[in-house]
C-alpha cells in the first residue's frame, strides 16, 4: 500500500511540475504570450522550481530516503514564494491575480503532496 501511494504521488508531483515547467518555457521563449502581466523574477522561479520539482518527483517514485525532507522543502520555498508575491499583489499589483492563484495552486498542491509522503511513511505498512 505504501509503495502505491508513493508512486501515485510521484507521479502527481512529476506531471505537475513537467506543467509548469512547459508553460514557463514558453512564455520565457516568447512562443505563448499571456493575457496579463508576466512578472519575470518569478516566471523564472517556476520553471526553476518546476524542474526541481521533477527531480523530486523522480526521487518520490524511487522511494529515495530523503524524499519527503525535499518535498518539504519544495513545499516551504512555494509557500515562502506566495507570502512574497501576494504582498507585492496587493501593495504594488506588480504580480498578476493569475500568478497569484497559480502559486496558490502549486502551494496547495506541494502540501498535499508532502503530508501525503509523512503520512504514507509514518502510519502505513509493506
Amino acid at each position: 500500500m505504501k509503495k502505491t501511494v508513493d508512486r501515485i504521488t510521484a507521479i502527481v508531483a512529476m506531471i505537475f511540475s513537467a506543467l509548469s515547467l512547459v508553460e514557463g518555457s514558453r512564455i520565457l521563449l516568447g512562443l505563448s504570450i499571456p493575457d496579463y502581466t508576466v512578472f519575470i523574477p518569478l516566471l523564472i522561479y517556476n520553471i526553476i522550481m518546476g524542474g526541481m520539482g521533477i527531480y523530486v518527483g523522480v526521487q518520490i517514485f524511487r522511494r529515495h530516503k530523503n524524499s519527503l525532507r525535499y518535498s518539504t522543502i519544495v513545499t516551504l520555498f512555494h509557500i515562502s514564494t506566495l507570502v512574497t508575491i501576494g504582498l507585492l499583489y496587493f501593495i504594488s499589483s506588480a504580480v498578476s491575480e493569475h500568478s497569484l492563484h497559480a502559486m496558490i495552486l502549486r502551494s496547495v498542491l506541494w502540501l498535499i503532496i508532502t503530508i501525503t509522503l509523512w503520512m504514507s511513511n509514518k502510519y502505513l505498512t509493506e
